[in-house]
């Protein structure tokens, strides 16, 4: 069957509504006037190859989709754009869905061509009713991490690689600069199967956890097609469950309560020792490669710290005060084979303990630290956080 310049311009319409594009904007986005977009979509107009691989990019497209027997009319872009709150740049949105989806393409159109089976791997979703309040809507999240923890095996371990880890179940990703309170967002197309696109801007941590956030949308919420999801959703209850399964999955409760039981920790509330601090948060972020907040909040989650310790603590950390305990454990606690950062940390560990009991001075301990590298201005923070003066 000959596709015909008619189906074809009706075709680019199509595509065009369903990424939420007037005439005007797609104008901008492929230097064709207004009237050329017109007379493309009335058939009126021929499209050469280049104006058509503008066209296809700005669209979400690939070339031939336009003159192929078969259009896919695929609803998971309308899906997202609804999902999204109104407040986004739309104009943004749409240059990182253009440069997100055209990945996604390349990429499994690459995965066909090495006879890579990813979409084959993705898992059946959870069928789940809709949370009816936050509570209700915590536990599905809880529960589900739970359950995917144990069917990956990893125990209570830190999950590492999360693209590589969620591309063995069937779930592609790829960093894009998107609008600054956008984290992420996940599309269930037939072309690229689960595609997670998560903000390039955010930090390491963030991202870490936008990631594990967007795979549980693939795991509970597939049906939607499409979902976008961004800083301080609280009143959106399919987005709670996904922020309690990212916390759970990343964070398991067994591996958190163990980083608090450590001997540097001592005691835990359970046992009658001394509450959960600042160490204790910096400690269980680091052990798990997550925000000292995230930590925070996952540890008023597990009932390790109430709500006036929770407060208490988060305006510590709003004021910056949880930044030298990171950077203490950072000293001490060194990665596997990194023999020189060890004994470094081991150094400046033992050389505060001096300071605190007082057989050491203060600019002695300053020059203990600087011998080794260790700037004087972290020492100080570190010393003033800890109240040892």
């Amino acid at each position: 069957m000959t596709v015909t310049q008619q189906q074809i311009g009706e075709r680019v319409r199509v595509a065009r509504e369903r990424f939420h594009l007037s005439q005007q904007e797609l104008s901008e986005f492929t230097d064709l006037s207004v009237e050329d977009i017109a007379a493309i979509e009335g058939g009126e107009r021929p499209i050469g190859a280049r104006e058509m691989g503008r066209l296809a990019y700005a669209v979400g497209r690939k070339t031939w989709e336009f003159t192929e027997d078969r259009f896919v009319d695929d609803g998971a872009l309308s899906a997202l754009f609804r999902a999204g709150p109104t407040r986004i740049d739309k104009s943004q949105l749409s240059c990182s869905l253009q440069e997100g989806i055209a990945y996604a393409l390349q990429f499994a159109l690459l995965e066909q061509q090495v006879g890579a089976e990813r979409r084959n791997l993705l898992r059946e979703a959870f069928d789940l009713p809709e949370p009816g309040d936050v509570g209700e809507a915590i536990e599905q999240g809880e529960a589900v991490a739970a359950a995917e923890r144990i069917r990956l095996n990893v125990g209570d371990q830190r999950l590492e690689r999360l693209p590589h880890l969620f591309e063995t179940q069937g779930v592609g990703s790829v960093a894009v600069e998107l609008p600054e309170h956008v984290c992420g967002m996940t599309l269930f197309d037939a072309r690229f199967g689960a595609f997670i696109l998560f903000n390039a801007q955010h930090a390491r941590t963030r991202r870490r956890f936008a990631l594990a956030h967007e795979y549980g949308h693939v795991l509970m919420d597939r049906h939607r097609l499409a979902s976008l999801s961004t800083m301080g959703s609280v009143d959106d209850l399919v987005e709670v469950r996904a922020n309690a399964f990212a916390a759970a999955l990343l964070m398991p409760a067994a591996g958190v309560q163990d980083t608090l039981d450590m001997d540097r920790v001592g005691a835990r509330i359970e046992g009658g020792g001394k509450p959960v601090g600042m160490l204790d948060i910096a400690a269980v972020a680091q052990a798990f490669d997550v925000s000292r907040r995230s930590a925070l909040r996952r540890a008023r989650q597990l009932g390790l710290v109430g709500d006036p310790e929770y407060q208490t603590l988060l305006a510590a950390e709003l004021r910056g005060d949880g930044a030298p305990y990171s950077t203490m454990l950072g000293l001490f606690n060194a990665p596997d084979g990194d023999s020189r950062r060890e004994c470094r940390g081991r150094m400046v560990g033992l050389a505060l303990e001096a300071f605190r009991l007082n057989q050491i001075s203060h600019r002695k301990l300053i020059g203990i630290a600087g011998a080794i590298g260790v700037d004087g201005e972290t020492v100080e923070r570190i010393v003033d956080v800890l109240g040892l003066e």
